[in-house]
């Protein structure tokens, strides 16, 4: 069996439902409590990419790799979401979430994004990102020794917060070092290098919010202030003293900021 997307839902399923996509690495226990914050008003399903989980059995049981070719990996997210969802996607997560929303549509009623980006590395037209140097640095290290590397993430994700020892420490108690699916890390960060969703984020033809921290060392906030521009669909909020992970420093902003969006754009 193909390494599956596992979810957990929180909430009552009558009400209107949330799709939420954890991050490179991270398993959706790191979001936990943001999504049973969301699920006091929405039904809230949460989902970890393929191959990252905190259950040693669930990785057990996938007897073939996780497959991170985005089309496939589009076609297992939409099979585990609930139908005409709001999807809510954390950095990779998010760059998958609008590449759904703009290429499947029909199954995605309102998108919004946390700390996501068109483009994670440095290409033509795109300067403000990782560069592919400092990118390979930190792919080899996950391939060396993938312990060390996700920590390095970690690392980085924390850099520019406002309590940085603190945030560190909590992301680390999430990961999943039991666990570690060495081919899971490897075809993230492939995706991770790849993807570029810059036409994908221009055309989204349903309300698009995305929320992003001014300290985030990972993701350029100036490059993503000109967003505001190419689609008037969209909407962007800055987080103050927030860096990578803003559901964590700042849940209770990002939970205003979501359910005011939801509420002016939810179908009656």
């Amino acid at each position: 069996m193909r390494a599956p997307i596992e979810t957990e839902a929180f909430g009552d399923s009558s009400n209107l439902a949330i799709f939420m996509v954890s991050g490179w690495a991270m398993p959706k226990e790191v979001m936990r409590a943001f999504a049973l914050r969301l699920s006091e008003r929405f039904y809230v399903v949460l989902a970890n990419l393929p191959g990252i989980s905190l259950d040693e059995q669930w990785i057990v049981r996938s007897r073939i790799g996780p497959n991170y070719d985005i089309d496939a990996l589009s076609e297992q997210l939409i099979a585990a979401a609930p139908k005409r969802a709001w999807w809510i996607g954390w950095s990779l997560g998010g760059m998958v979430s609008v590449y759904v929303a703009a290429r499947r549509s029909s199954c995605v009623q309102g998108l919004i994004t946390l700390s996501a980006s068109p483009s994670f590395v440095q290409r033509e037209g795109w300067s403000d990102a990782m560069s592919l140097d400092d990118f390979n640095v930190l792919a080899s290290l996950v391939k060396e020794a993938p312990g060390e590397g996700v920590n390095r993430f970690v690392m980085l994700q924390s850099k520019g917060a406002g309590n940085t020892v603190f945030l560190t420490k909590q992301l680390q108690s999430f990961l999943p070092i039991a666990t570690l699916n060495r081919s899971a890390l490897i075809g993230g960060l492939r995706l991770l290098k790849s993807l570029d969703v810059r036409r994908e984020w221009s055309v989204l033809d349903m309300p698009n919010l995305h929320i992003l921290g001014n300290k985030d060392a990972l993701i350029s906030i100036r490059a993503l202030e000109h967003q505001t521009d190419v689609n008037p669909l969209q909407k962007i909020v800055i987080l103050s003293d927030c860096a990578h992970q803003p559901f964590l420093e700042n849940q209770n902003e990002c939970v205003k900021y979501i359910e005011k969006f939801i509420d002016a754009n939810s179908l009656s």
